[in-house]
Parts: C-alpha cells; sequence; structure tokens
C-alpha cells in the first residue's frame, strides 16, 4: 500500500483514500492499541515491527507494532468472543508544515481519539520517517521491512543527544557503530570523537582517521597516577613501609599546591610544617606538581 499525504497547509497531514486496517481501543501516554477490524491489506499483514499509522484530524501519528494477540469480549447472547489487537509504541507524527508539504517529527503533540482509525504505513510514509539525505543527514543503510526505504540520520540531533544501540550477542551493534561513526566523521570531519574499546573491536576501523592509544604506546604524566600507582611507582611494586607511605601521602599534596603557587608567580613554600589538609588537595587529585618539589619535601620530612 502507497498512500498519498495531502500537502494543503490547510488539510491535515493524513492519507488520501486510506486502506484502514483497524481502529483505536485505547491510548496512554507511550503507547496505543488498536483493534484489528482486517487481516491484511494488499498483502501486508500486521506484524510485529512493522509500521502503523493513527489516522486523525490533524496528523498521522507513527506508531511500531511491538504485539499482536486476540482480547475476549462479551457476546451478545451472553457468550464470549475475541478480537484482534495490536499495541504500538508511539514514537512520532507525520504532518503538514508551514509549506504545505508532509513532514515527519519526532514525539506526539496530538494525541488520537478512540475510534480513530488505523492504517500499515506505506512507502512514501516511510520516506518521511527516515528522511533523504543531505549535508545535515547521512545514509546508514536500508530499512529491514523494506529495503527500498533508505535510512538517514541527523548527525547534529545525533551526537547532541544521548543515544544507545541495543541488541543481543551477534546481531550487528558492533558493527552498526562502525558504520555510525564513520558517517559522523564524513559528515562532520572536525568534530572529535573519543572511543573506549575495552575489547579491541574498532581498531582497524577507521584507518588513518584515528589515533589508536594502548598500553604499549600510552604515556600518561606521572601526576595522573592515583595514590595507589604513585606508591607502586616509588617502591618498585613492593609492599611500601607504612611511615613512608604516610609521609608520601602528606608530601604529594603540598607539592601539588607549590606548583600552582609557582605558576601564579608567588613565592613557593615547601615547609614541612604545613599542614597538608589545608591545601586543598589529596593525594589524589589530578593536579600538576614536579617531582623536584616532592623529593625536597621528602628530604625534609625524613631528614
Amino acid at each position: 500500500m502507497d498512500s498519498s499525504l495531502a500537502r494543503s497547509a490547510h488539510t491535515p497531514a493524513q492519507p488520501a483514500g486510506p486502506a484502514l486496517i483497524g481502529r483505536v481501543v485505547a491510548i496512554t501516554g507511550e503507547q496505543a492499541t488498536v483493534e484489528l477490524t482486517a487481516r491484511a491489506v494488499d498483502g501486508e499483514t500486521p506484524t510485529v515491527g512493522k509500521f502503523m499509522g493513527l489516522v486523525t484530524a490533524k496528523s498521522v501519528i507513527i506508531g511500531l507494532i511491538t504485539e499482536v494477540g486476540e482480547q475476549s469480549i462479551a457476546a451478545a447472547a451472553g457468550g464470549q468472543a475475541f478480537r484482534k489487537v495490536a499495541r504500538l509504541d508511539l514514537i512520532g507524527e507525520i504532518r503538514s508544515g508551514e509549506a504545505g508539504a508532509a513532514r515527519f517529527q519526532r514525539g506526539v503533540t496530538e494525541y488520537p481519539n478512540i475510534g480513530d482509525g488505523a492504517l500499515l504505513l506505506g512507502e512514501r510514509e516511510l520516506r518521511l520517517v527516515y528522511g533523504t539525505a543531505d549535508a545535515d543527514r547521512a545514509h546508514i543503510g536500508d530499512l529491514q521491512q523494506n529495503s527500498n526505504i533508505n535510512v538517514h540520520i541527523d548527525i547534529d540531533h545525533l551526537v547532541s543527544r544521548h543515544f544507545a544501540v541495543l541488541g543481543a550477542t551477534g546481531v550487528g551493534k558492533s558493527s552498526g557503530v562502525a558504520i555510525i561513526l564513520q558517517k559522523i566523521l564524513d559528515t562532520r570531519p572536525n568534530l572529535r570523537i573519543f572511543l573506549v574499546d575495552p575489547h579491541n573491536e574498532y581498531a582497524r576501523c577507521f584507518g588513518d582517521k584515528a589515533q589508536v592509544l594502548n598500553p604499549r604506546n600510552l604515556r600518561l604524566p606521572f601526576w595522573l597516577f592515583n595514590f595507589e600507582e604513585t606508591i607502586d611507582a616509588f617502591f618498585g611494586g613492593r609492599p611500601g613501609v607504612d611511615e613512608e607511605v604516610e609521609i608520601l601521602s602528606e608530601v604529594i599534596p603540598l607539592a601539588k599546591a607549590a606548583y600552582l603557587q609557582y605558576r601564579a608567580g608567588t613565592e613557593r613554600a615547601l615547609s614541612k610544617k604545613r599542614d597538608p589538609r589545608n591545601v586543598g588537595f589529596t593525594a589524589d587529585t589530578p593536579v600538576p606538581y614536579r617531582i623536584e618539589d616532592l623529593i625536597n619535601l621528602l628530604d625534609e620530612r625524613m631528614g
């Protein structure tokens, strides 16, 4: 089914002469329930994973079928009958824009009423949902339900919001993420992406566009170490002497404070009498300090 959308700015953005397959019987903030009055239209059957449109006076609300089943109802003769229903997750709506052309937008501004008609979306409506390629949108693949529909993402909307790629093991999440990141880099080459890759899945995906850091080539300044890592470095992996570890925990904050004073152009105070609790740092605070200052403080404390 390929129903057409009205294009007048004063006409609701709904299909002309739609082949309805059901009617809305329940609605919540995120979902709708549709009673199915036809099993198939033009060979298309409402099944899980397909898209339906709920036709209102002002728009066509788009929903994804998440469940198909039967509900028991009381029959007129006192017996029991059943009706087929589909439950939809509402994702957005198609309505006429200012210029009169129909467009898709996420979210629902006006919910359908009980009794509003429902139809399966045709290619025209699906193309509105998944957009077209332009300077801001990138083609990332084809729609699984209809390979004739190209799927595009708005790069700016994607990177300015939180999003997730979900799926069971083996369905292609890593490949999907690699494709999306490639398209982001192609569309916005000046964008910088920091990718944490604990399973080493993406090292060869981006060629010379990426700098791959691993334990062999990663170089960190010593002042980024936390206190436990600093102890390992100072004592060579052997357990530290309690008294020496305590002294080290006291002088590292002093060395950090001295470095900031030095950067500010003031006189550095490396007195062993200074209370490390009053400098505003701990041994784990990621603030630069100089090894020279640390050694001088250690000499003062340990004689």
